[in-house]
């Protein structure tokens, strides 16, 4: 089985004008409210594959209810840990007349470390040998900077493999324990290693490193350059291709299920790296929070060029 765990998810609340326009009312022409949450995101996206998965994490109960409801009308399994609190919402503004999505991240209510070792007791008794978990995200306010690196050592003891997608210390400290895969991209790769992110060299250099380390999947997003792709036997890069982006909400999310799906059906690593590229296409082409369709992935796909290093 594969689980998406999720410790802060949010709503995605897009609303769409025209301009904004600083210190005026500003009104909008449409807005929608979506449920996210980068785990959350893998697993809405591995849906439109036709693979299950189990979302999984730390939800307040105050609005917990709209983000059961909208999972369970996707028919994505969910099994969250409930504690008192609200969880956060994400503003995303959308300017037709620029072509700019501004994006302003509530922090989301406090969590202690107590409820997260809770959760885990109950997690650990669902996983099992040869289970796949992502573990994604930003970390609510109360958690420490380690909980990445102690689920996925709890986790390689399980012989489950983890799928590390994450920014900043969690993401340092989780490479660490050595995950199975991991997603970064170019400026949060630029964190925890000194990278020319304009260099393709250097990139691969950091991939391979971190391989040499024991990471068996590095996947390098590198935005609308593409992406690099690192592992034990080979290292490949695609240049992407030229797209009208709508909204870039949700892309390394949709490359991580991309890479998921392909993994898991023993692509090349040439493949895997196509098919991960082409959903992070397909999710900037697509607007706001909504989830990429499997016929727009596909068609991409046939466009996406991949060449060996």
């Amino acid at each position: 089985m594969i689980y998406t765990i999720t410790l802060n998810p949010a709503i995605d609340y897009t609303i769409a004008i025209d301009e904004y326009k600083r210190g005026k009312v500003n009104r909008s022409f449409h807005s929608r409210k979506d449920v996210g949450g980068k785990g959350i995101n893998v697993s809405k996206v591995l849906n439109t594959f036709g693979v299950d998965s189990i979302c999984t994490g730390i939800l307040g109960d105050e609005n917990s209810k709209f983000f059961l409801d909208y999972l369970e009308e996707l028919k994505v399994k969910t099994n969250f840990y409930i504690i008192p609190g609200e969880n956060r919402t994400n503003i995303k503004i959308v300017e037709n007349r620029y072509e700019t999505i501004t994006d302003i991240n509530d922090k989301g209510f406090k969590v202690n470390n107590r409820d997260v070792e809770e959760f885990l007791k109950c997690f650990l008794k669902l996983v099992k040998k040869g289970d796949l978990v992502v573990l994604s995200g930003s970390l609510p306010e109360g958690i420490d900077n380690h909980i990445y690196e102690h689920m996925t050592k709890l986790l390689k003891q399980k012989s489950v493999k983890v799928i590390l997608d994450a920014d900043g210390k969690p993401l340092a400290k989780g490479i660490e324990a050595i995950p199975y895969a991991i997603k970064p991209n170019i400026y949060e790769l630029n964190k925890i290693i000194d990278v020319d992110g304009e260099n393709i060299d250097s990139i691969l250099k950091a991939g391979r490193y971190l391989n040499h380390k024991g990471i068996e999947k590095v996947l390098i997003s590198l935005g609308s350059r593409g992406a690099v792709y690192s592992t034990k036997e080979n290292a490949c890069i695609s240049r992407g291709i030229e797209v009208s982006i709508k909204s870039t909400v949700g892309a390394g999310d949709a490359m991580v299920a991309g890479l998921i799906y392909a993994v898991e059906n023993d692509f090349t690593d040439g493949e895997v790296l196509k098919l991960a590229v082409a959903c992070g296409t397909a999710k900037v082409i697509t607007d706001g929070t909504k989830i990429p369709k499997i016929d727009v992935i596909r068609e991409i796909s046939k466009d996406i060029v991949v060449e060996y290093l």
